[in-house]
């Protein structure tokens, strides 16, 4: 069965056959605080320009196409500005994110894993990622992505 939260078809990700119930991504804060994933996609954009490197992780989740929904469902790895009537997210608390990498707190695939490290890495300079690890094993969309990514943090577009 596929589950809608972290894409995992046959158990190969979890370790078991799950349906949305199942998943250790579905409702992992309780509902505290609820972010629709596409907003969260434009809020990061919004707050990265003018970043090359912030630019460059957020555009390889929103380009992987799991981590963005993934981390709408983790408020508790987003930066929130508490201050208005509803709780707003500003941006991803990169710390929090190597921190919970980890202790294994992020269920996903190893791939998945590596291009989240990846993201942080890029993203914030304390969030210290060996890329020679990080890159093994990687297939070759994924490998695109991150080197797309890295080019664009540096300030360069990828020469085709």
């Amino acid at each position: 069965m596929f589950c809608e939260h972290c894409g995992d078809v046959d158990g190969d990700e979890t370790g078991i056959d799950h349906d949305e119930r199942d998943c250790p991504w579905y409702d992992t804060d309780d509902g505290a605080v609820t972010i629709d994933a596409a907003e969260l996609a434009d809020i990061l954009q919004a707050v990265a320009d003018g970043s090359p490197a912030l630019r460059a992780a957020t555009g390889l989740l929103i380009d992987h196409g799991l981590w963005i929904k993934r981390l709408a469902e983790r408020p508790g790895l987003l930066l929130i500005d508490d201050s208005g009537p509803d709780p707003e997210p500003y941006g991803i608390d990169w710390l929090k994110v190597v921190e919970a990498l980890a202790v294994n707190d992020l269920p996903a695939s190893s791939g998945e894993l590596r291009i989240l490290a990846i993201a942080a890495s890029l993203a914030d300079t304390a969030a210290r990622i060996p890329l020679g690890d990080a890159v093994s094993g990687l297939d070759a969309t994924n490998l695109d992505r991150v080197l797309t990514a890295i080019a664009e943090a540096n300030g360069r577009p990828l020469a085709r």
